[in-house]
C-alpha cells in the first residue's frame, strides 16, 4: 500500500509503495446438492454458499488516542460514520448539546443531532466510528429446485447477498442539494419529513429541507445508514420437449417450448432502489424484470 505518514524530515517527495498491512480472512463454503425419483418425478435440490470475515491486523496509519478511528482492528470496507441521535428539537436543544459546526455551518431546528463519542464537547472526525457492516456483502448464496416428469419440466433459482450495509446521499436522496435542479426520489417527497410548524417530529425519516447544501445533514452517519441484505427470485423456467415420435416425423432431433422469467421477486428490507446495484443514489439502470417465451429446435 501507498506510504502516508512518512514523516516531512526523512526527504521523500513522493510517497512510495511498500508491504505495510496485514490482513486476517476466515469463512467457508459448501455446496449441497441431493437427487431423488419418486415414482415418474425426478427432481433435484441444489444450494451453496459461501461466507467470509476479515479484520484488519496491521495498516499504514498515525497514532490515534481514540482506536476506534483507525483503520486496524477492524473490517476491510466497514462502513463509519457518526450515530446520530435523532433531528434538534429546537434552539435550547441545540443549546444544551455539543458543538455541530461543520465548515462553520449552523445548525437548526430539525437538522441532525450526533453523539459525541469521546465526550469532548464537540462533534468531530474523532466521533466517527465503526457502524452497520462492510460495504460489500461477507454472505452469498444461492438454492434451487428441478424437476421433470414425462416430457415437461421445471426449475426455480433463488439467489442472495447478506451482511452488508451502506449509506445513502447524492441529489436524489438530499432535495435542492444541487441548487434547484435534480431529480428526486418518490420517497423523500411523500415520506416522514421535518416541517417548521407542520411536521417537527425529532425522529422524522428526513431531515430539514436545506438549499444549495447541508454540511451537518449531509455526513455519513447512522441516520442514512441502510441495510443491503437481499433475497432475489432470480429465474422460473418451465417447459415441454416434444416426443421424438413427434419430432423424428418433422426432421427435428429435439424440440422444447419454455416459458423463462427473470429477477421476478426481490425480497429486502430497502425499498428505494435494487439492492443489487451496489449503488449509493439510486441513479443506476436496474436490472429488468423479463418474462420470455420461446421454442427451441434443434435440427
Amino acid at each position: 500500500m501507498t506510504r502516508n505518514y512518512i514523516p516531512a524530515s526523512v526527504g521523500i517527495l513522493s510517497a512510495p509503495r511498500a508491504n505495510v498491512g496485514s490482513t486476517l480472512n476466515k469463512g467457508f463454503d459448501g455446496q449441497l446438492k441431493y437427487s431423488q425419483q419418486i415414482n415418474q418425478v425426478n427432481f433435484t435440490i441444489r444450494g451453496t454458499m459461501v461466507y467470509s470475515r476479515n479484520e484488519i491486523l496491521e495498516a499504514d496509519e498515525q497514532y490515534s488516542n481514540y482506536p476506534y478511528t483507525r483503520r486496524a482492528g477492524f473490517r476491510v470496507n466497514q462502513n463509519k460514520g457518526l450515530i446520530a441521535l435523532g433531528l434538534f428539537k429546537d434552539y435550547e436543544d441545540i443549546r444544551n448539546s455539543p458543538v455541530q459546526n461543520f465548515e462553520n455551518f449552523r445548525v437548526a431546528p430539525g437538522d441532525i443531532k450526533y453523539k459525541d463519542i469521546n465526550g469532548d464537547g464537540a462533534i468531530d472526525d474523532n466521533d466517527i466510528v465503526a457502524i452497520g457492516a462492510t460495504r460489500y456483502p461477507n454472505l452469498t448464496y444461492g438454492f434451487g429446485l428441478s424437476a421433470n416428469w414425462k416430457g415437461f419440466d421445471a426449475s426455480i433459482l433463488f439467489q442472495g447477498a447478506g451482511k452488508s450495509s451502506f449509506f445513502i446521499n447524492g441529489y436524489t436522496i438530499y432535495p435542492f442539494s444541487s441548487g434547484d435542479w435534480g431529480n428526486i426520489l418518490t420517497d423523500v417527497v411523500e415520506s416522514n419529513r421535518w416541517i417548521l410548524g407542520g411536521n417537527e417530529d425529532v425522529n422524522a425519516v428526513y431531515p430539514r429541507l436545506s438549499y444549495n447544501g447541508n454540511p451537518n445533514n449531509y455526513r455519513p452517519s447512522s441516520y442514512w445508514l441502510r441495510e443491503s441484505s437481499y433475497m432475489r427470485l432470480k429465474t422460473v423456467d418451465a417447459g415441454y420437449t416434444f416426443p421424438k415420435v413427434f419430432t423424428n416425423r418433422m426432421g427435428i432431433k429435439t424440440m422444447r417450448l419454455y416459458l423463462l422469467g427473470t429477477n421476478l421477486l426481490t425480497f429486502s428490507k430497502f425499498k428505494l432502489w435494487d439492492p443489487e446495484m451496489n449503488s449509493t443514489n439510486g441513479q443506476q439502470y436496474p436490472l429488468a424484470k423479463t418474462i420470455t417465451m420461446g421454442l427451441t429446435l434443434n435440427l
